[in-house]
């Protein structure tokens, strides 16, 4: 695999795929909000849940942007049945959602053509 794809264009092949990976985590996040069986608690508990998770990665050195992610994500999960503040999660989850996937696509893009010239 050496000989095909240089080992920096590999790392960013995988913030690229990683990224479009997690857009798409984000858009599900967003579209169970209001999807969950016991509406108001069980959509606090799993942003809870997710905004947990995110710091777990966060306190492992090779995965802080994942965690920043994730919990920023669990964040307005986890508001997003408030009646001020759901609106404005809603809009934010998918806003970012779009970001991740868009960074995640260019990125790939600028690996293949690196590669190519």
């Amino acid at each position: 695999m050496s000989d095909l794809m240089k080992k920096e264009n590999r790392g960013k092949l995988a913030l690229g795929v990683g990224g479009v990976l997690g857009g798409i985590g984000v858009f599900a996040m967003a579209g169970i909000i209001h999807a969950l069986p016991f509406y108001p608690l069980s959509t606090i508990v799993a942003g809870i849940l997710v905004l947990w998770g995110g710091w777990r990665l966060f306190q492992k050195p090779n995965s802080v942007l994942t965690g920043l992610v994730g919990m920023a994500a669990g964040l307005l999960v986890a508001v997003s049945p408030l009646p001020l503040i759901g609106g404005l999660a809603k809009v934010l989850l998918d806003v970012s959602g779009i970001g991740l996937i868009a960074a995640g696509i260019w990125t790939i893009y600028k690996v293949f053509r690196d590669r190519r010239s």
